[in-house]
């Protein structure tokens, strides 16, 4: 597992108590020859846990690579800082292989594409931007944003990159293209948070305004609006079979919603929502009317303490949740 900190680095824990070996502090790089002459300098103690160093503000992102699946562990991190910079780090000798940059402010957010190789980050510039791991310059810059870039989310097919903005809208874009194929408006604040689902059908938004919007990427149509956080929410993840939603929130709650299910507002039906094409156009969608609740909302798990930043499910289905937990005595 591993985390960003307000101090600049990042933290790696052993989920199953292994220790994690990193290299020496004297070892020089012109001694790497092999791998049996990198076992050899390795430190002959590890730890359970580690600290990455290299960014030179906040690290508000990380992520693993997806190469392997659970089966394998990961080779390469991801990270993304408030010194304007992503950084590639290897699993293997806990260092920073290379650092990316090219954005003006920021990175907010770093997502790694479904095959591999190729990554996304999000900043402050206005732009998302595509990356590989084998060039320090970006491939693409995806800019029509009127405010920061919050998030980003690949499409499972890898053909498509969701954005979403703190200019209270959520984008779609095609790789290679560059352009933009899809405007979705029907938030009323930052759309901090992005999923989309394992079948390709559905994007999923959510942020300041409480509201968890359910989007028919093919149409470019809001499914539904789903209610019931009373504080900003953080994360979205779909369930394997792309039928159920988790979302963590601000409000130190883990809900699950009905994907499927009709929905609505209670004791009123579903309505349409709002799409903006990349054109312009808009359709008619919903007012402004919030409900605590809505009848998607399956189940609601509290952590009293503790604001709910990352949900997300497993190759096998199982939700992790994943939060800051601050003590009160240290409030």
């Amino acid at each position: 597992m591993a985390a960003g900190f307000a101090e600049s680095y990042i933290r790696l824990w052993s989920l199953k108590g292994e220790r994690l070996q990193g290299m020496r502090s004297d070892f020089s790089s012109g001694a790497i020859k092999d791998a049996s002459s990198l076992q050899k300098i390795r430190e002959k103690k590890g730890t359970t846990t580690r600290k990455l160093v290299g960014h030179s503000g906040p690290v508000y992102s990380v992520a693993f690579d997806p190469v392997g699946g659970s089966a394998v562990p990961p080779k390469y991190l991801l990270s993304a800082s408030a010194d304007a910079t992503a950084r590639l780090w290897s699993m293997d000798t806990m260092t920073n292989v290379v650092a990316f940059r090219g954005h003006e402010n920021p990175v907010w957010d770093v997502k790694w594409s479904p095959i591999g190789i190729y990554f996304a980050t999000a900043s402050r510039d206005r732009t998302a931007r595509l990356w590989s791991t084998d060039r320090v310059s970006c491939l693409r810059i995806y800019a029509g944003h009127l405010s920061d870039v919050d998030c980003v989310q690949f499409h499972p097919n890898s053909l498509y990159l969701a954005t979403g903005s703190s200019d209270w809208t959520a984008r779609l874009w095609d790789i290679q293209k560059g352009s933009c194929v899809r405007v979705f408006i029907g938030h009323q604040g930052t759309v901090s948070s992005l999923a989309i689902s394992p079948d390709g059908r559905y994007l999923a938004s959510a942020g300041e305004d409480l509201a968890i919007n359910i989007w028919d990427i093919g149409s470019g149509k809001r499914v539904k609006k789903m209610t019931g956080h009373s504080a900003s929410v953080y994360s979205l993840a779909f369930s394997a079979e792309s039928s159920m939603l988790v979302s963590g929130g601000a409000d130190c709650t883990v809900r699950c919603w009905d994907v499927k299910s009709a929905g609505g507002l209670k004791g009123k039906p579903r309505e349409n929502g709002t799409m903006g094409l990349a054109n312009g156009d808009t359709s008619s969608g919903y007012g402004d009317e919030d409900s605590p609740e809505t009848t998607d909302l399956m189940a609601t798990f509290p952590t009293k303490r503790t604001p709910v930043t990352n949900v997300q499910f497993t190759p096998r289905n199982l939700c992790l949740v994943g939060g800051t937990y601050t003590s009160p005595e240290l409030r």
